[in-house]
């Protein structure tokens, strides 16, 4: 029996990429795209955000193995993808063969994770593990969007007043994230208060 995959992306050359380097494969049939969302799943994506997505599927649909496909290569999106219920973290550099081999080792209940990747997981584990309660150095506008979502703007409200772009937000916001190493804006809100980052 063929490995059945979905591909989410909102990026039609992608999705095309990914389609010329699966058609063949003896074991794998390319069997859904959609551009707003899951086997292989884009982080960055319209509506939903690949984690979020993740979270979902692997809730409702938990025999659905998902494999995450992005040019997010810092450790704290890794975590957060798995923690969200992707089996693998894979970059979109990867080679053919690569792809296919992730495809087949999180399809068999395995867990993949892209060998650049693997030493920079290991060196902020031991960062993390010497950090404590370091307090991070964030940017001046870090803070300043650190402030607002703390005081409930959304990010279209941020970019709004702060006269940016919504992607310039989220960049900011993901980077604040992975500074703080917290998932979620409730666990941020809570660290940045303990830390005195915010009152």
């Amino acid at each position: 029996m063929k490995i059945k995959v979905m591909i989410a992306d909102d990026h039609p050359v992608v999705i095309q990429g990914i389609q010329r380097m699966l058609e063949g494969h003896p074991s794998i049939e390319l069997c859904a795209v959609c551009r707003n969302g899951g086997l292989l799943l884009d982080i960055q994506m319209p509506g939903k955000q690949g984690d979020e997505l993740a979270q979902v599927i692997s809730r409702t649909w938990p025999g659905i193995a998902i494999l995450a496909l992005t040019n997010l290569d810092q450790p704290f999106h890794v975590r957060n993808m798995l923690h969200n219920g992707a089996r693998g973290y894979l970059l979109k550099s990867s080679e053919q063969e690569v792809l296919t081999e992730a495809i087949e080792t999180v399809h068999n209940g395995g867990q993949y994770i892209d060998a650049s990747l693997k030493e920079s997981m290991y060196q902020d584990m031991l960062g993390s593990r010497s950090k404590g309660n370091a307090v991070p150095a964030l940017t001046q506008r870090e803070q300043e969007i650190l402030e607002l979502i703390a005081s409930e703007y959304t990010s279209a409200q941020i970019a709004k007043k702060l006269f940016v772009s919504i992607s310039t937000v989220e960049n900011h916001r993901t980077n604040i994230f992975f500074k703080l190493d917290v998932k979620n804006t409730a666990g941020l809100v809570r660290k940045a208060i303990r830390l005195g980052l915010i009152k």
